[in-house]
Formats: C-alpha cells, sequence, structure tokens
C-alpha cells in the first residue's frame, strides 16, 4: 500500500462582497482569501488488488473527530469519488483509504472540509502517478465546492510531497482573490502576520447567511481593487481599510455571540484587526506579533471560547 500525508491548511477571508445571484440560487462573490499555518492532517493511501477491476475501488474515510461523518456527506470522500469517475479507469482497481487528522474547527468559516477535500485530489493525483496540472485539479475541486480550488491551490505552494510540476504552477500560492461562485482565482501575493482564529460554542449555517443577506441593507463594501493594490505593496494600514465582510451584515444580527465574540477582540490593544471569517461563526484577529497572539488566544480560552493563535503563510 503506498501513502502521502498531505498538509490541509485553514484560510480566513481578507474580504467578501455579494456581487449578485445566479437563476440557480449561487451567490456571486468577490473576495480575497488567505492561507494560514493551522492545518488538518490529511494521509491518503492506495492499494491495488488483484480481484477489482479496473475503475473499482473501496473506499475508507476515517478521522479522529467521532462527529464528523465518514461517507459520502465528507468532501474528502467525495473527492476520492470524482477522481474515481475521471481517471479511475486508468489505475488498477483497489483500495482508497483517507485518515484526516482534525485541527480545523468543524462549520467555522475556515474551509476545513474543503481543505481536506483538495488534499485527496493531490494525494491520489500523486499515488496513481496521473500527472495531472494544478489547473486541472482545480477544475476537479470547483466540482466539489465553492472553497476547494483555493484550498488546491495553497496546499500546492506548501506541501513539497507534490510534485514540481504541479508546485511550480503560477496558479500556487497562499492568497488570492476570488469571483463568480468562487471558483474563479487570481493569485495574489500574501502578507506575514501573527493572528488569532476564535469561536463561539454555537455552528451557523452558511445556506442560512447566504439567504438572509439578500434581506439585508449593506452600508459597507470592501475595495477589493484597493486591497490587491495594497496586498502587492505590502501597505497594512490600506489592507485593514479594505478588510470587510458584508456576510457580517447578517451573521452578527441573527447570532449575538458571534458579535459578542467580535467586540472583545476589537476591545484588546493587542488587537490590530478584527473580522469575521466566511460566514462565520469564527472570527479572526490580527496582532502586531505572536507573543501578542497567544496572549490573547489564552485569555479566550479561559472566557471559554475555542481559540487557536497561528499566522498567514507566503
Amino acid at each position: 500500500m503506498r501513502e502521502i500525508k498531505i498538509r490541509s491548511f485553514a484560510k480566513i477571508n481578507l474580504s467578501i462582497d455579494i456581487t449578485g445571484v445566479l437563476e440557480s440560487g449561487m451567490h456571486q462573490v468577490d473576495m480575497i482569501m488567505h492561507q494560514l499555518s493551522f492545518h488538518d492532517d490529511v494521509v491518503v493511501k492506495y492499494a491495488p488488488m488483484k480481484k477489482k477491476r479496473r475503475g473499482e475501488f473501496d473506499i475508507r474515510v476515517s478521522t479522529n473527530r467521532y462527529y464528523i461523518p465518514t461517507d459520502e456527506r465528507n468532501l474528502a470522500y467525495k473527492a476520492v469519488q470524482a477522481m474515481m469517475e475521471a481517471y479511475g479507469r486508468r489505475v488498477p482497481g483497489g483500495r482508497v483509504e483517507v485518515h484526516i487528522f482534525k485541527r480545523i474547527p468543524v462549520a467555522a468559516g475556515l474551509a476545513g472540509g474543503s481543505g481536506n477535500g483538495a488534499a485527496v485530489l493531490h494525494g491520489l493525483n500523486q499515488l496513481w502517478k496521473l500527472g495531472l496540472s494544478l489547473e486541472r485539479l482545480c477544475e476537479l475541486g470547483a466540482t466539489l465546492g465553492s472553497d476547494v480550488p483555493f484550498c488546491v491551490m495553497g496546499q500546492a505552494a506548501m506541501n513539497f510531497d507534490i510534485p514540481k510540476k504541479v508546485r511550480r504552477s503560477p496558479l500556487a500560492a497562499t492568497c488570492g482573490r476570488a469571483t463568480g461562485t468562487g471558483t474563479e482565482i487570481v493569485p495574489l501575493p500574501g502578507i506575514r502576520k501573527a493572528l488569532v482564529i476564535a469561536k463561539p460554542p454555537i455552528g451557523v449555517s452558511t445556506k442560512e447567511v447566504y439567504g438572509g443577506i439578500d434581506g439585508c441593507r449593506i452600508e459597507k463594501r470592501p475595495d477589493n481593487d484597493a486591497l490587491t493594490t495594497a496586498l502587492k505593496q505590502k501597505d497594512c494600514g490600506q489592507i485593514y481599510a479594505n478588510c470587510i465582510n458584508v456576510l457580517e451584515n447578517y451573521t452578527l444580527r441573527a447570532y449575538p455571540k458571534v458579535q459578542e465574540l467580535k467586540d472583545i477582540l476589537q476591545a484588546d490593544s493587542r488587537v490590530e484587526l478584527a473580522l469575521m471569517s466566511g460566514s462565520g461563526p469564527t472570527v479572526f484577529a490580527m496582532c502586531r506579533t505572536i507573543a501578542d497572539a497567544k496572549v490573547v488566544c489564552e485569555n479566550l480560552r479561559q472566557e471559554g471560547y475555542e481559540a487557536y493563535w497561528t499566522k498567514t503563510i507566503k
């Protein structure tokens, strides 16, 4: 049995704007995402079996978190299925096993599940010796979910067991601007910042938030052109000025505990910026130093929040 381990990184949204709604009900977005060093570990294993025909595979997904589904509801499982359907007949049938060591909170707006799915795409590309380009892996990722292509790009930039052809693609990046339904991504230069990610003990439905935002009055939107320029110039003042997530207009009102967490972080002198990531309930706080981030993190834990200190990577 051959295996590969892929680091599956969390992401935050430096900005999110809603630009329209398609007939299908999917929202069009303009947002900038950044990868963090905080990550799950995804081990992908493949064992050919003589009794299996080409294209026939047993799939087994496991995780260290008992409450995470390990069947078709899991994006890692769906990623194996997508690779089987597209390329399974190129390799001997057999067994594919995926073990996910979870650190990233679930349903928290951090793309934990999306990253796990992306890791499976990378892993099977390597184990099956398919030689797929990063562009093709992103296309496959787009069929799984809107955050998956960005996770595919970021993992390519930071996992050195991934083939050089993939790692050296111009698309390999830890920061990017996503438009359309979130799957059309332009790489951007990232920044290095210490930060804390924290969440209250609640879950937030992404579907609910995107459905509810249509009825909200949005008074302030990010200028993503200005944010793009600021990232290229490494101008933190202008970066922070345009770190705006319009989904806060719904989530912070519908879930007061998320607003309470953001208020706590904004009141902390060690915090330079506090913003909700994705549709919530996670809020991240940019800090001046790792030492500051560790203090902020520990204070939040004492208050009963799930919190982690980490940093952006580039």
